[in-house]
């Protein structure tokens, strides 16, 4: 924008010592005059043009970006959240999430209601045999066992899922796990997070620059798309609505 500004102000500069010079000036140079008048304009038509439309490519290309990317976070989220499920803790090691997903069941349940003497009860009263007090349970049957891969995560490649969804970005999704203290219980944390400027690596410096800075409702606030957290119990991401318009969010 400064460019552009400082661009318009020699361009009025040029024009206002032309209208004062003009009629020193030979009239067979008018027509070249006239010429580098409408370059000119030309000129600054193009960067009028560009300081409009290059914002608007950028969020269009940031938007489309940002989808992918929350799209492959929430998959890695869910991986880590069987993870968990079924072994008790969270994984950095991606090749060891992927074999996990590979090879990992659950098992198939149904719960049915019941009811059954309450000895303890009827002890109290001085009860005993068929009569008496009841109490109701509920009864989990295993019905048997499905792949975690077929039901969750079928055509999904857990081992990129840290690679950027990004012809040409640089560097990968980080992944890190740690445990924190919740009264006298550790408990397993895990975060995700990829780099916006690694993410808009070949878009303009300082629309970039902007974005990392960016805190706003509508926004993914800092210079990172995150999901989960290494100092609280959570695995929600740090991003609004909009960019998880393919997944859950």
């Amino acid at each position: 924008m400064f460019n552009l500004i400082l661009s318009v102000v020699l361009g009025i500069i040029v024009l206002v010592v032309l209208a004062i010079f003009i009629n020193k000036i030979p009239r067979k140079l008018h027509i070249v005059i006239i010429l580098v008048l409408l370059a000119l304009i030309g000129f600054f038509a193009y960067k009028l043009y560009q300081s409009i439309a290059e914002p608007v490519r950028f969020e269009a290309v940031k938007q489309e970006r940002y989808e992918k990317v929350v799209g492959q976070l929430i998959k890695l989220r869910d991986a880590e959240t069987a993870h968990k499920l079924i072994v008790g803790r969270y994984t950095d090691d991606i090749n060891a999430l992927a074999a996990f997903i590979d090879t990992a069941q659950f098992a198939l349940t149904q719960k049915r209601d019941s009811s059954v003497v309450d000895v303890e009860k009827n002890r109290r009263y001085g009860l005993s045999g068929t009569g008496g007090y009841y109490k109701e349970i509920t009864i989990v049957d295993t019905l048997g066992f499905r792949s975690v891969k077929d039901s969750l995560f079928n055509n999904v490649d857990i081992k990129s899922l840290l690679d950027y969804p990004v012809e040409g970005a640089p560097g990968k999704i980080s992944l890190e796990v740690d445990t924190v203290v919740d009264g006298e219980n550790l408990i397993s944390v895990f975060e995700a997070k990829a780099s916006k400027a690694e993410i808009l690596y070949d878009q303009p410096e300082r629309l970039v620059k902007q974005e990392l800075e960016v805190k706003a409702v509508e926004a993914i606030d800092g210079a990172y798309i995150k999901v989960g957290s290494l100092e609280e119990v959570t695995t929600s991401g740090n991003w609004p609505r909009q960019y998880a318009t393919k997944s859950d969010n």
